[in-house]
């Protein structure tokens, strides 16, 4: 009982937010967390689509590489807390890049 309370306060916490749901199956599920109530949550997972193939959906990169944009549809599932292990925020990773700022810059 006590397992399914700290689900319920951890989904109130991300709620609308991109999060990892690890199952009791050792399944991990990637959605956005919807809304929740005592015993389950929503969320939005993302289906990938196959992509037409047609060229006029390809983008030509440097260096001759190809680059085909990911197509998606959301489904809402319904998951019991019961079955919920752990429930993790989604890392979006990016490259930061570092910034020179020089004392003294005046443009001209």
């Amino acid at each position: 009982m006590d397992h399914i309370r700290n689900m319920e306060e951890k989904c109130k916490k991300y709620r609308l937010c991109h999060v990892v749901f690890q199952t009791a199956e050792s399944a991990l599920l990637e959605g956005v967390l919807l809304d929740n109530d005592s015993n389950s949550a929503n969320l939005l997972v993302p289906e990938d689509l196959t992509a037409p193939e047609s060229s006029s959906f390809e983008v030509r990169q440097s260096h001759a590489e190809t680059f085909i944009p990911r197509q998606r549809k959301y489904k809402k599932v319904n998951i019991p807390l019961q079955s919920v292990l752990a429930i993790y925020l989604f890392q979006d990773y990016y490259h930061s890049y570092q910034y020179v700022y020089q004392r003294n810059y005046h443009p001209q």
